[in-house]
């Protein structure tokens, strides 16, 4: 039989309402995402517990389908467990509710957080400098706690609270992986995806200047050493995530995509 997995505090009745209306939220009376309306895996929910977003992963190969029969952990179930494993090291993310089954797809259940991305946050009013000393605070807060994210982007983050000290929670946890240590090579390449987004046609408008990353790494280095990073520390770590990001980005206008 096909796999549910839900939140403990969950009353049985609620997780099975949901497993029997998980295929309509998606049909033709789709609520999209105001950020993402064009996401069709993506859709808003309203419940008894308030707003919630519903995504739905489809089942890729024989891992896929398995995971979906709940005979290997599916991608919905992953992430699942690791928004868990984040809330338990004190980062914030949103609350994952459930895992329901669909004929091909799972769908991963989690409560709607209100909040801006980071360029709209700077449209309200934030400062672009307030902004990114932020967010590489609180990536040295994920990676010290074991965990890493392959696909860091402004999409992917949501800001909260006020614009002289906000916090940062992590969304879309596809991505994400907890590991016993993030080394050196794993920290670059999430700081070059995150730059990537710094380098994006959004960002600019939104009034990122190109001279910002350095602080940024700097601030990461701080956080990370606990001390303030050496000359040759803060070059070595500018000039990985700037080649790693260079080729990227390239990759990405080649198969037509847009930088983000």
């Amino acid at each position: 039989m096909p796999r549910t997995l839900a939140a403990a505090h969950l009353p049985d009745e609620l997780v099975a309402a949901w497993c029997a209306a998980a295929a309509s939220w998606f049909g033709p009376g789709r609520m999209p995402l105001p950020h993402a309306p064009e996401k069709a895996e993506l859709a808003l929910v309203d419940s008894p517990l308030g707003r919630l977003v519903a995504k739905r992963v489809h089942t890729r190969g024989l891992r896929g389908r398995l995971g979906t029969l709940g005979l290997a952990r599916g991608r919905a179930a992953r992430a699942f467990r690791l928004a868990a494993a984040l809330s338990a090291r004190g980062l914030a993310t949103p609350e994952a509710l459930a895992v329901v089954p669909l004929a091909d797809a799972q769908v991963l259940v989690t409560r709607h957080v209100e909040g801006p991305h980071p360029w709209d946050f700077l449209a309200r009013g934030g400062a672009p400098r307030t902004l990114a000393l932020t967010l590489a605070r609180e990536l040295a807060r994920l990676h010290a706690a074991g965990f890493r994210h392959r696909d860091l982007k402004a999409s992917n983050l949501i800001v909260q609270g006020p614009t002289v000290a906000p916090s940062i929670v992590w969304t879309d946890l596809d991505g994400l992986a907890l590991r016993a240590r993030v080394g050196n090579r794993t920290r670059a390449r999430d700081l070059a995806r995150l730059s990537m987004s710094f380098e994006s046609a959004a960002a600019r408008t939104a009034g990122v200047r190109a001279d910002l990353w350095p602080e940024v790494a700097r601030a990461y280095l701080t956080a990370t050493l606990k001390r303030e990073p050496t000359a040759p520390e803060l070059e070595r770590l500018l000039t990985t995530t700037r080649r790693w990001r260079e080729s990227a980005i390239r990759r990405h206008l080649e198969r037509g995509d847009s930088v983000r």
